[in-house]
């Protein structure tokens, strides 16, 4: 008997993306750059950070400060708006120079290890222009959730380094769950295919790691840092719980919230999702527009138009595959 056609729509994968991370690559100079930035102002790199972190009881100050201007502009005074636009800007450059701080050669070492190991991986599920917003968020609101956090609790401690973004970067990896493989090349020397050619490494492959196994590591990293940085320099932190918890949740959500933007219109049914499937499988032939919408049309028995219609909503998106 022929089987009746499903009406579960069949689950969509991403193209990962065959470009160098270059938003990756400058996390990692960046974390480089800031360090010799702090470095070159002398030995004493924990004044340095001092003056450049998040300690409750000047950024409580500075926060009232920048409020009190607000009201004066939301007043009618216009003169108020240029203190206004001066807090926007130290609050940026407080989160880059923040975001990207280490104490040590070390640490800065391993930060730039974390950034890499997270960061490549990421960049190729999203692509560049998505994996900048992400990375902007990161370095940002959790700051912000930070000093409501520690403002009445922990007025005298320095918080410093890339913990909140490591945590937005950890959460947006739990959207995308690893797939498993099957080891292709047992079953060959089992035929007895001794000669078979083994098969080319995709390019984004050196890019991609193991979630789990860096997971691990990035939280014994980060407690055994926590506790390091405690003995040896009282004044300092380099992570909050609270915060890294909702740092970890902004990271999934804005994610989340970015796949849903690209596949939103293709749950409506299973042909879209298809059709826009088979349309990026014929145009990997390195054919042309034209000629992948009329072999999508032949082959699923669609209106050319309506090919173009589906196909031209699913521009700027994350690619299906």
């Amino acid at each position: 008997m022929p089987q009746e056609p499903s009406s579960v729509t069949p689950k969509i994968k991403f193209d990962t993306q065959q470009a160098m991370p270059l938003v990756s690559i400058l996390l990692v100079f960046l974390c480089g750059t800031v360090y010799v930035m702090a470095a070159s102002n002398g030995p004493n790199i924990e004044r340095w950070l001092a003056n450049n972190g998040l300690i409750a009881a000047p950024a409580s100050k500075a926060v009232a400060e920048a409020f009190s201007y607000l009201k004066m502009a939301f007043s009618g005074n216009m003169a108020a708006l240029a203190p206004v636009q001066a807090d926007i800007g130290k609050f940026f450059t407080f989160c880059f120079n923040n975001t990207f701080a280490s104490l040590d050669i070390p640490q800065v070492a391993v930060n730039c290890f974390f950034l890499w190991a997270f960061g490549a991986s990421m960049e190729q599920r999203l692509g560049l222009p998505r994996f900048m917003m992400l990375c902007i968020l990161g370095s940002t609101l959790p700051w912000a959730l930070c000093y409501y956090e520690v403002v009445g609790r922990d007025p005298n401690h320095c918080y410093y380094g890339p913990y909140f973004l490591f945590c937005v970067l950890v959460g947006a990896s739990f959207v995308f769950p690893p797939e498993k493989k099957i080891n292709t090349e047992w079953f060959k020397s089992a035929r007895g295919n001794i000669f078979a050619k083994k098969e080319e490494i995709d390019y984004t492959t050196r890019y991609q790691f193991k979630p789990m196994l860096f997971l691990v590591l990035f939280i014994c990293y980060e407690v055994g840092m926590y506790f390091w940085v405690q003995q040896t320099h009282p004044l300092l932190k380099n992570a909050s719980i609270l915060s890294g918890v909702a740092s970890i949740f902004l990271g999934y959500v804005s994610v989340a919230l970015m796949v849903w933007s690209a596949t939103g219109s293709l749950k409506d049914g299973p042909i879209r999702l298809m059709t826009v499937k088979m349309y990026n499988d014929i145009l990997r032939l390195d054919v042309g527009h034209e000629t992948a919408v009329k072999g999508t049309s032949l082959s699923l028995g669609l209106p050319p138009e309506r090919v173009k219609e589906w196909v031209s909503k699913q521009k700027g998106k994350m690619r299906i595959s």
